[in-house]
C-alpha cells in the first residue's frame, strides 16, 4: 500500500511524534502542554476582582489563534476561561467569574512557554 505524505502527518500526530515539523497555531490549542503552560502562567500571575485572592483557571472554554508567528516568535492566542479564587473577606463566598485574555506562547524545544498575558497581574 502506498502512503501519501498527509497520511504520515496524521499518523505522526496520532502517536505523538513531531515528524511533521513544529506545532502550528491551529494545533497549539490541542496540545495539552500548551494548555498546561497557559494555566500555570495564569494561576501564578493573574489578578481578577479586587476583593478576590489569587485566581486560578477552573475551565478553559475555548481558544483561538490570533496570530501565528514563525518558529522562534510567540504565537498569540485568545483564551476564554472560567476562574475561581478565595475571597479576601473572611466568611465571604468564593469569587467566581469568566474572562478572556490573550497569551503569547513561544514554542521551544522543551515545550510551550507563555511569555506574556493580557489583563491585570499581581
Amino acid at each position: 500500500m502506498r502512503r501519501v505524505p498527509g497520511q504520515w502527518c496524521l499518523f505522526a500526530l496520532l502517536v505523538g511524534l513531531a515528524a511533521c515539523g513544529p506545532v502550528t497555531g491551529g494545533r497549539l490549542l490541542a496540545d495539552e502542554r500548551a494548555l498546561r503552560a497557559i494555566r500555570t502562567h495564569y494561576d501564578a500571575h493573574a489578578r481578577e476582582s479586587e476583593g478576590c485572592g489569587e485566581p486560578f483557571i477552573t475551565r478553559i472554554r475555548s481558544g483561538r489563534v490570533v496570530s501565528d508567528a514563525a518558529f522562534g516568535a510567540p504565537t498569540r492566542v485568545v483564551v476564554a476561561y472560567e476562574w475561581e479564587a478565595p475571597s479576601l473577606s473572611p466568611g465571604a463566598a468564593r469569587c467566581r467569574g469568566e474572562g478572556e485574555r490573550i497569551f503569547s506562547v513561544l514554542r521551544t524545544a522543551e515545550g510551550p512557554v507563555v511569555t506574556a498575558m493580557s489583563g491585570p497581574v499581581r
